[in-house]
């Protein structure tokens, strides 16, 4: 007698490649830890969030809390931080072209350069892209 359980097995079986899952193996995961892309986050509150090697691409992050986020080769590009709290970040190695950083707090923020933020050097080349 088959069962609803074994009814539903011959149902939901696909020929689509399985793929295992395992922490420990780094070539079954993506270039991103975790992909943002195109969120809208307003306001969040990433405090000290890891987010190295982050997909924030497009994402919409006015107002938002970064302060003493990890950010290390996180792709930011035509992200919107305008009036983000990104003091003290880590943005080494950041993709940051096209970002709106329009009154962003980048006090003490470790800039993709690896330079510690100085609005006279890195104003220039913030709106270079």
């Amino acid at each position: 007698m088959k069962t609803a359980g074994t009814q539903l097995e011959g149902i939901c079986t696909s020929d689509l490649p399985r793929f295992p899952v395992n922490p420990s193996d780094k070539s079954e995961h993506p270039k991103y830890n975790s992909n943002f892309a195109n969120a809208i986050l307003k306001g969040v509150v990433f405090t000290g969030a890891n987010l190295k090697r982050a997909n924030l691409i497009g994402t919409n992050l006015s107002g938002a809390d970064l302060q003493g986020a990890d950010l290390q080769g996180a792709n930011l590009s035509e992200s919107k931080l305008c009036e983000a709290n990104l003091s003290g970040a880590n943005l080494t190695g950041a993709n940051l072209t096209g970002a709106d950083l329009r009154d962003a707090d980048l006090t003490g923020a470790i800039m993709p350069d690896g330079t510690v933020y100085d609005p006279h050097h890195h104003l220039q080349s913030l709106k270079k892209g």
